[in-house]
């Protein structure tokens, strides 16, 4: 792996740590990586962000730099490529979002840069949407679950067919709801946090809207994001699980990660 430094230099609490990109040598599937890295660590898992489909890998690293320097926690933010990597909130196409994920925090660690046994998972909007199916798919590997902002979700439950929930038809991308649903008490078992803006309302074109998916999960992010809430904790209880769940609003932000940071705290929600 061949490393790279931005020259931004972050100070908190007495910390600081330069953000550096990591990028992997190898094939074009390879995921690079912008890292803030505490010189003071903590004992705290690391926290993977994942971007959405803006590509903001490094304005989301830069974000939580101050709260991840404040805890002594390292951030790792991958960059998944518009070149390299179309549709890979879906996990399922065919060059598995999931195992480069899985591969980079394996040179990661291997390279001593954190130990990424365990760690809390984060995802933006797009980012949200592959977050969630990669805890379904791993739920051992997550410490927390935050999600903010998608645009649609995989239930988890048999409603409907995957990837809308765990629901199974006659075509070969349904063996991916049995796999998820597999795993599914220890994925409700997570702490789960969700984040929305109270604007985030809009129906733009980003949003995916079909008959079907609106009448099952709602018209906006707004919507959509208690529908999984609600589906969450009733499968949880339904399954003798006691859901851990939050949901916070963020007053004043509608879809702007940038203004989700610097309206409504959300580096502070995720941390705390």
């Amino acid at each position: 792996m061949s490393f790279y430094t931005d020259t931004a230099t972050f100070n908190a609490a007495g910390a600081q740590s330069a953000l550096s990109y990591h990028r992997a040598g190898g094939t074009a599937k390879a995921l690079p990586a912008w890292i803030v890295h505490p010189t003071s660590g903590s004992d705290a898992p690391p926290l993977v962000a994942i971007h959405g489909i803006s590509r903001g890998a490094q304005e989301q690293a830069e974000a939580f730099a101050r709260m991840a320097l404040k805890t002594g926690r390292t951030v790792i933010a991958p960059l998944f490529s518009h070149e390299d990597w179309r549709g890979y909130q879906r996990i399922t196409n065919r060059y598995r979002g999931d195992r480069a994920l899985l591969a980079l925090l394996r040179r990661l660690e291997q390279t001593g840069i954190v130990a990424t046994d365990r760690f809390d998972l984060f995802g933006y909007s797009g980012g949200a949407q592959f977050a969630h199916r990669f805890a379904m798919l791993y739920p051992q590997r997550i410490t927390r679950l935050h999600l903010a902002a998608a645009g649609w979700y995989c239930l988890p439950d048999r409603s409907a067919p995957y990837p809308y929930a765990l629901g199974t038809t006659g075509h070969d991308e349904a063996s991916w709801g049995c796999r998820m649903a597999g795993n599914r008490d220890a994925f409700l078992g997570l702490p789960l946090a969700l984040y929305i803006g109270a604007e985030d309302t809009d129906r733009d074109p980003a949003l995916r809207s079909t008959v079907a998916l609106d009448a099952q999960q709602g018209f906006t992010r707004l919507d959509r994001i208690r529908t999984y809430k609600s589906a969450f904790e009733k499968q949880a209880w339904d399954r003798g699980i006691s859901p851990r769940t939050s949901l916070t609003v963020l007053h004043g932000c509608g879809h702007s990660f940038a203004d989700c940071i610097r309206i409504g705290g959300l580096d502070q929600h995720v941390f705390s």
